[in-house]
């Protein structure tokens, strides 16, 4: 019968090392990988297997029944090298999460990181002191984002089991500003346990509660109005279930591994599930900070998720209509127009109509729009030139990506104030784009002076683009963030709608 489970054991190690990740496939010329994590101690990579949880990730998997029935039988050696070859593959769940983003949706444009050499994991844990925990802290990310995730896990995981969770029952009532009702308490409690500020957890719905309503109504992308209706969208999305809160904050952890560990000291993040951009300096003392809106891709073409940086401040950019565009919209549109109307459609929009090459401008009334195989749409382009109204706007912000995405102004300025601003074809349109280039170019001899006395003005179009060199490049970073911890202490959820975290739960293993 030992032999038996020897012959058993041994074969699951051997089926263990085959569906190993190909991050381990190749180990450096000097020490193994197996070599490295022997050193470390059993039991503390047991403790620290069944903490990994702060992590967002399930200790089952990295430490299974079956393992610990065999280290409650004390069968430590038997043990030891499948429980290396676990606690390897956390060590790199945690630094380079779980799931290859490149293979998990198009518009995840990341490319999966490396763990380290087997000599650099030596010298990682020989720095720890050989501590398990101390060195799943060192490899997992240390970026604001991530430790604000990590914070709002540990407070809503315990809830769904200690009964801290609020569970609301919709009013028959419409609960606005001065409505009493049994379910106000409920709510009040539940807002506060999400970091909204009410002073009084009585049954009369108060300002402050108002003001939460707003606020979350604000994120779900609605129009705020200060009200709660029992068949609205937002009692369903209050009444969401503790546990796919906690589900929700473990996929958009697993998002940030994706990223470098730490960011940059200088870098601007846009959260494009929540829509507003976040520029960061903490080479400043204090760190210097500003915040505004954005506009990011709809669903049907979603703005990447990705890391980049800014290179270039383009003043007065033209646009080249993307092919996407060209077909789908600009393309329909003419096919609308008499032959009559393509020249003033064009004119009326600064439209011009180029070769392939850019050498030659063509007449538009000399393509025929109709019979037009937009399959070809590649051998000409539609430029717009210019001018305050302009779909870049004033500004654009040139980033270094091959798929034709950036950052810019746009001539649909009032859309900044509605709620719902996933509604661009895939690029990032900043709500204050002078302010970003007055940061950006402050050390390239143009202050906010110089940059509004080259920009057009309106009713103004311009014969060229100014493009300008940012001295010091900043990183970008874009996320579809649905669950944030913002500044003011306040724990946002925001909806799937890019469905990240829907692929993304199919595959990591919940808690």
């Amino acid at each position: 019968m030992e032999s038996f489970c020897k012959l058993t054991f041994t074969l699951v190690l051997f089926i263990f090392f085959l569906i190993l990740p190909p991050v381990f496939a190749q180990e450096s010329l000097g020490l193994s990988y197996n070599t490295v994590i022997d050193a470390l101690s059993l039991d503390e990579m047991r403790a620290a297997v069944f903490r990994i949880q702060e992590h967002g990730l399930n200790p089952r998997n990295y430490w299974s029944e079956g393992m610990d029935g065999q280290y409650q039988k004390g069968e430590y050696e038997q043990l030891k090298p499948l429980a290396n070859q676990t606690f390897l593959r956390l060590l790199a769940d945690i630094s380079l999460g779980t799931i290859d983003p490149e293979k998990l949706s198009p518009d995840i444009k990341l490319t999966r990181k490396k763990f380290l050499t087997p000599d650099r994991l030596r010298a990682l844990i020989v720095s720890t002191g050989q501590k398990p925990e101390l060195l799943i802290a060192a490899l997992a990310p240390q970026n604001t984002l991530y430790e604000a995730l990590k914070h709002s896990l540990a407070k809503v995981y315990p809830a769904c089991q200690n009964g801290k969770w609020v569970k609301l029952t919709p009013s028959k009532k419409i609960l606005k500003l001065g409505v009493k009702s049994p379910a106000v308490i409920p709510l009040k409690k539940y807002f506060t346990f999400l970091g909204y500020q009410i002073s009084n957890l009585d049954d009369v719905v108060d300002q402050e509660t108002v003001r939460a309503i707003n606020d979350i109504e604000w994120t779900l992308h609605l129009k705020p109005d200060g009200k709660l209706r029992s068949s609205g969208k937002v009692w369903k999305f209050l009444n969401t279930p503790c546990m796919d809160r906690v589900h929700q904050l473990q996929a958009d952890m697993e998002k940030i591994r994706w990223f470098p560990r730490q960011f940059e000291d200088r870098y601007i993040f846009i959260n494009l599930a929540m829509t507003y951009l976040v520029m960061v300096d903490k080479s400043q003392n204090p760190p210097y900070i500003m915040s505004f809106r954005t506009i990011n891709g709809r669903v049907e073409r979603k703005s990447p998720t990705m890391k980049d940086r800014v290179v270039r401040v383009i003043l007065n950019p033209f646009w080249v209509v993307p092919p996407t565009i060209f077909v789908e919209d600009k393309v329909k549109e003419i096919r609308h127009l008499s032959r009559r109307q393509v020249s003033e459609y064009f004119n009326s929009h600064n439209y011009e109509v180029w070769n392939k090459s850019f050498t030659k401008r063509l007449n538009p009334n000399s393509i025929n729009w109709w019979a037009l195989n937009t399959s070809l749409d590649s051998e000409i382009y539609i430029r717009q030139k210019p001018h305050y109204m302009n779909a870049l706007g004033v500004i654009k912000f040139e980033l270094t990506n091959s798929f034709s995405v950036y950052l810019h102004d746009t001539n649909q300025r009032e859309l900044f104030l509605d709620p719902q601003r996933l509604v661009s074809s895939g690029c990032i349109r900043v709500e204050k784009p002078l302010d970003l280039a007055e940061y950006l170019l402050k050390n390239s001899g143009w202050d906010r002076t110089k940059i509004e006395s080259v920009i057009a003005k309106p009713g103004q179009v311009m014969k060229t683009e100014t493009p300008v060199i940012v001295q010091n490049p900043i990183a970008v970073y874009t996320m579809f963030l649905t669950s944030f911890l913002s500044s003011d202490g306040v724990l946002r959820f925001a909806e799937d709608a890019y469905e990240q975290n829907k692929t993304i739960l199919k595959t990591l293993q919940r808690l």
